[in-house]
């Protein structure tokens, strides 16, 4: 009848519009259900600690100490003081702190000071080996290892270590200290010395600056 069909005309779009939306409601509950997943984590924690580099010496036969402050220990030679070709002889020996890391150290120029130091400290020579064993003229040989200097050469006090020259400082054990490097310094007055220097007074201050490898 003319009615009925008009009817089922209004009543099927309402009928697919329910099924389209029923449609989107399936797919968007679907895709929920996809994406839901378990979760869990792993987490690790490292602790930071900084390493220790420390060192010690002894100088001219002293005691190990911390000489860290200048000038260190005062060395006064015997006798009634330099004449023109005569040298004297320091051994100084350096030594990492138990725990402490390995390094190395440099010996600088050094820091002349006194009365005198503009004319006698000139005039003054020196040469350095490396040894932990007896410092005396005989540490002064062409197998030696010169820190300063050469086996034929001395160097005026305005110089440090030579070009090259490096100075390993081995690590310290838990319970002990690291392996000693020793140097030993000839400190020479020079055979062509002006008879003016008699009499006259100066300091020389040396720094060995030490760093952690």
């Amino acid at each position: 009848m003319p009615g009925d069909t008009t009817r089922r005309r209004r009543t099927l779009p309402f009928l697919r519009l329910r099924a389209l939306l029923s449609g989107g409601l399936v797919l968007g509950l679907g895709a929920v259900a996809t994406l839901a997943s378990w979760n869990d984590s792993e987490y690790t924690r490292a602790t930071l600690t900084s390493s220790v580099f420390n060192t010690e010496s002894s100088v001219n036969g002293l005691a190990y100490a911390d000489n860290a402050t200048s000038p260190g220990p005062i060395v006064t030679f015997a006798g009634a003081g330099f004449s023109p070709s005569t040298s004297v002889y320091l051994p100084v020996l350096i030594r990492s702190k138990a725990t402490s890391v390995a390094g190395t150290v440099v010996l600088e120029a050094p820091v002349v000071g006194g009365a005198d130091a503009l004319t006698l400290g000139a005039a003054f020579v020196y040469r350095v080996v490396r040894t932990t064993g007896t410092c005396d003229a005989t540490a002064f040989t062409a197998g030696s290892t010169y820190v300063v200097g050469t086996n034929s050469l001395s160097r005026a006090f305005t110089l440090g270590q030579e070009v090259g020259v490096v100075n390993t400082l081995g690590a310290g054990a838990p319970a002990a200290p690291g392996a000693v490097t020793g140097f030993c310094f000839q400190i020479t007055l020079p055979a062509g010395a002006d008879n003016s220097l008699q009499g006259k007074a100066a300091t020389a201050t040396w720094h060995f600056a030490a760093t952690s490898s």
